[in-house]
């Protein structure tokens, strides 16, 4: 596996972060197990489900993926879980440079044939110890369009398309990343869930991939000079 540095980085993590003039850019095609961290949330009627997660080592787009298996136990309507991957190496600070906006794409698979929209799925940015996913819009993989890999973005995210998320599964609309240049350190990652909707027991499988995770962060004007400037790293994994 051939590795490309163009500075003082770790080695070993298959998380891409260039900087240019415009944006800032994690990328993981590769999806090695030790790059990724798994967090499980659920709601009460919840309790008791669970997420897996790992490294496939072939069957992507066009090779490694992470696979996502979802197993929701149904304890009343609206129960739900999610699973909050985080990337280990993608951090951005905004006193670096207020962003604009993120632009946040994955591949995507849905592994079963079974009713639904497979796994709702988004970014996730971790600061200042309280979790935000991507809800507006939440990506969805029903099985018409994805029992193959294809491209499944958002663009223009901002700050407000963002909601919290605690650890008892409750979602605060009102309650946003802060995107300014007094913003905490960022963590990046991905988010797969399940809800039950109006069904009130049993339990839901669902099994799903993502390759090609993508974040873009664009930074104003001013804070892309800066950071282009402080001559910001650069690494890559290259595919096998």
């Amino acid at each position: 596996m051939n590795r490309i540095a163009l500075a003082t980085v770790a080695t070993g993590i298959s998380a891409l972060a260039t900087v240019n003039a415009q944006a800032v850019v994690f990328f993981d095609g590769v999806f090695n197990n030790s790059d990724w961290s798994l967090t499980t949330i659920t709601n009460a009627g919840g309790t008791g489900s669970i997420v897996g997660a790992f490294q496939m080592p072939v069957g992507g787009n066009p090779n490694q993926y992470r696979i996502i298996r979802n197993f929701l136990s149904i304890n009343g309507a609206n129960s739900s879980v999610v699973g909050v991957h985080m990337n280990n190496f993608a951090f951005y600070n905004p006193g670096s440079g207020a962003i604009t906006q993120i632009n946040y794409s994955e591949d995507s698979k849905n592994f079963s044939s079974q009713g639904g929209n497979g796994q709702g799925s988004g970014c996730v940015i971790i600061q200042s110890g309280r979790t935000y996913l991507q809800r507006n819009p939440i990506l969805v993989m029903p099985f018409s369009g994805f029992s193959n890999w294809a491209p499944n973005p958002a663009p223009g995210l901002v700050a407000s398309d963002f909601y919290e998320i605690d650890n008892a599964g409750n979602i605060f609309a009102g309650n946003n990343p802060d995107f300014s240049i007094s913003g905490g350190v960022m963590q990046f990652g991905f988010w797969r869930g399940n809800s039950s909707g109006n069904v009130t027991s049993g339990t839901f499988n669902t099994e799903s991939g993502i390759d090609n995770w993508r974040v873009e962060v664009i930074p104003s004007p001013s804070g892309a000079a800066a950071l282009a400037g402080a001559g910001l790293f650069a690494m890559r994994r290259r595919r096998r």
